[in-house]
């Protein structure tokens, strides 16, 4: 994951915000967010704190870009299509596979980012703990979506709660995530993924 540029408002001339936020994210990803500090940033880019704090206040400031510039469109990119498919259930388990194809290293080892930050941070700091709920409430609103066409398409049955139901495959998802990283192991991210996929796929009325 990386963050765009942003030339239109000319906010990026020489790069310096953009490496900012992605050497953040990185570290953050590494280290935590607590264990982050602004040195530990300016450090990996090899930058001044002018560079920093032209573009940012605080390191509070830099972890809310992480958040809206890098993980939350990966989310959309990632998540934003599955509902559009014509049967969204087996979307939903072939994005399942996507994922694992091209991140089971990474997540097994440093898990999930989005994750991460919520265990870390959800108690302790309401403003970072409203951006990562944006996050959810996007990827809830993707799910939802889905279920949605699916339940009009007949695909499950009529009276499926889809909240109810988003909620149980964010919260599973997530949970794979953490097991693997508990265990550091991409085999069992590979398990679990097996076993959700499975689940999803029950969920056909016929």
């Amino acid at each position: 994951m990386a963050v765009k540029k942003n030339k239109k408002n000319g906010k990026d001339k020489n790069g310096c915000r953009e490496e900012i936020i992605n050497a953040a994210f990185e570290l953050m990803l590494e280290k935590g967010y607590e264990d982050t500090g602004i040195q530990d940033i300016l450090s990996k880019i090899g930058a001044t704190k002018g560079c920093i704090y032209y573009y940012f206040k605080s390191k509070k400031e830099i972890a809310v870009a992480v958040i809206e510039e890098v993980i939350k469109p990966h989310y959309q990119v990632i998540w934003g299509d599955f509902c559009k498919s014509h049967d969204p259930l087996e979307a939903l388990c072939s994005t399942i596979d996507k994922i694992f194809d091209s991140a089971a290293d990474r997540l097994s080892k440093t898990g999930c980012p989005l994750g991460n930050l919520i265990l870390e941070i959800s108690s302790k700091d309401d403003v970072l703990a409203n951006h990562t709920k944006g996050v959810i409430r996007l990827w809830r609103s993707f799910l939802e979506s889905g279920f949605k066409k699916a339940k009009k398409k007949e695909i499950i049955l009529a009276d499926c709660n889809i909240s109810s139901l988003s909620d149980f495959i964010i919260a599973s998802f997530e949970g794979c995530i953490m097991m693997s990283k508990s265990n550091q192991s991409k085999e069992t991210l590979k398990n679990c993924f097996d076993s959700l996929k499975k689940y999803i796929l029950s969920l056909k009325s016929r």
